[in-house]
């Protein structure tokens, strides 16, 4: 059975109601619903002739009286009417009915009527042999008035065609090929009949692959934004089968093929059930989403899974927690890209980068880090933020927010830490910015006895760990929010470098909070 004949009704009615709304071509609207234009064409017929029971499927064929079949064959043939116009008059629902009744009106060479060829009369059964004296006998009547074709086909009650077709069959083979020309040997229908069958087949399973794939489309684009933790592959095109045999009642074997799938792995699909995997999935999904919209999005993978271990109790692999973000569409906000600086003049003071990179430290406040970043809130206004980092315990010590980039900032902030600094030689280390060039800054760095380290021009990883913090504080509030007034701006700073301090978990402290780790009194 043909593919087209088994589409919906519903379906037909919509892509009939969308081209005479004007939404789409012919083309455009057949290819949507993925059929031919002229099948499209045909339900356009049938709906102007009977309306929507028109495009409901016919159990049995119709049968027309003789005088209809013969008015719509002689209004074709006198060309008053076109195919299509002789449809709509007699109320036709296919163009292959008259082009049927007109091929056996005219005896076409190609399709013989199984029931003889009496021009303008319906066909009769005759025996063999009578046709064949009777082909015979207008063939030597045709060639002996000079291959007088109308002549002879008044004569004997034939066709033009009919004798046309005989005398050109006699001068290829004879009287011999003339007899034959009522059946063809066995062996050779046989296969003709083959043949048919299989282009029936394969034009089944091309229209069926086409229907398949038109309804995978729209599958994947429902599936947008759905999690599915099954871990099944080839999950939409099991659904896609299942819901294509259950509607339309097509074969799931023709289905398997056309997706590429077996037919045992969809019947191993169909009956599964939910695993305890699946089902430890999906809690443990609802949490990560429900600790990400808590945390405006700032937890990546990494830190997902310490607040996990931490807050919850729950212990999980690192890539399970990748591969459930991923599933769940969840990334921490990027970083935004780093514009590239020109390399400052030296000052005509510098100090030597005796830190040199080593970014680790044995006890507190024995390697400090500082620098200054800028933040805009309002219409455009700057604020600057001075901070200093803690080698030993990743912690900020102290911070400063003014208006001005100056040297009485470095200077504040600075005085801030030297509370919390215990006995013991101290290093500082900074860039080579003129806050910390300045003769104030210098001065005050002997007063104390603080050994003080620069870094290289142009060599902004030379103060890695203070720049990562200034990454880490910008993604994490300042990208996510807007900032009209400088109080605000200042209490979210202040707000985050406590969070910062006391509860934002680090790998590299042993999973702890720079709080904790300074209590703990250890690596």
């Amino acid at each position: 059975m043909a593919i087209c004949n088994q589409v919906d009704p519903g379906l037909k009615l919509s892509a009939i109601r969308e081209y005479i709304g004007g939404k789409g071509s012919l083309n455009k609207v057949a290819e949507k619903y993925c059929v031919c234009r002229s099948t499209l064409q045909k339900w356009l017929l049938n709906y102007e002739l009977f309306g929507e029971a028109g495009l409901q499927h016919r159990i049995q064929n119709q049968h027309y009286p003789e005088a209809l079949k013969r008015q719509a064959v002689e209004a074709y043939l006198s060309k008053q009417l076109s195919i299509e116009a002789v449809c709509k008059k007699y109320q036709l629902r296919s163009r292959s009915q008259p082009e049927g009744w007109i091929v056996l009106y005219n005896g076409q060479k190609r399709l013989r009527s199984p029931r003889g060829s009496e021009k303008g009369t319906r066909m009769t059964r005759t025996s063999y042999e009578k046709q064949y004296e009777r082909r015979k006998a207008a063939v030597e009547y045709c060639i002996e008035h000079g291959k007088d074709y109308k002549v002879t086909a008044a004569r004997f009650g034939c066709t033009y065609q009919q004798i046309y077709g005989w005398v050109r069959t006699y001068h290829a083979g004879g009287l011999e090929r003339l007899r034959g020309t009522r059946k063809k040997p066995q062996k050779e229908l046989t296969e003709v009949k083959e043949e048919n069958k299989r282009l029936k087949e394969r034009e089944s399973a091309l229209e069926l692959e086409l229907a398949v794939h038109g309804r995978l489309q729209q599958r994947h684009l429902q599936q947008l934004g759905e999690a599915d933790f099954s871990g099944t592959r080839n999950l939409s095109k099991y659904q896609v089968i299942e819901q294509m045999h259950q509607q339309q009642g097509w074969p799931v074997g023709q289905l398997c093929r056309a997706v590429g799938v077996s037919r045992a792995a969809y019947y191993k699909w169909k009956n599964r059930t939910e695993s305890q995997k699946q089902s430890n999935d999906e809690q443990l999904a609802s949490l990560i989403s429900e600790i990400y919209q808590n945390q405006h999005g700032i937890p990546g993978y990494r830190q997902m899974k310490l607040i996990l271990e931490r807050r919850h109790g729950i212990k999980c692999n690192l890539k399970r927690v990748y591969r459930l973000m991923r599933v769940l569409g969840l990334r921490s906000v990027c970083r935004r890209k780093k514009h590239q600086r020109k390399k400052k003049t030296p000052a005509d003071y510098i100090a030597e980068n005796t830190l040199n990179r080593e970014f680790t430290a044995c006890r507190p406040n024995e390697k400090w880090l500082t620098d200054i970043t800028e933040f805009q809130y309002g219409d455009g206004r700057k604020a600057y933020l001075s901070a200093i980092l803690d080698l030993y315990g990743r912690n900020i010590v102290s911070f400063s927010v003014s208006r001005k980039n100056d040297t009485t900032l470095v200077l504040d902030t600075f005085e801030r830490a030297l509370l919390q600094c215990c006995d013991g030689r101290l290093l500082i280390h900074s860039d080579r910015g003129t806050q910390y060039t300045s003769y104030a800054f210098r001065k005050r760095m002997k007063q104390e006895r603080i050994c003080q380290s620069m870094s290289r021009p142009g060599k902004c990883l030379d103060n890695a760990p203070m720049e990562g913090f200034w990454g880490i504080l910008k993604t994490e509030m300042y990208y996510l929010r807007h900032f009209d007034e400088y109080d605000e701006l200042c209490d979210a700073i202040a707000a985050y470098i406590n969070f910062y301090n006391n509860e934002r978990y680090q790998k590299n402290l042993g999973c702890m909070t720079p709080a904790e780790f300074l209590q703990s009194g250890n690596k």
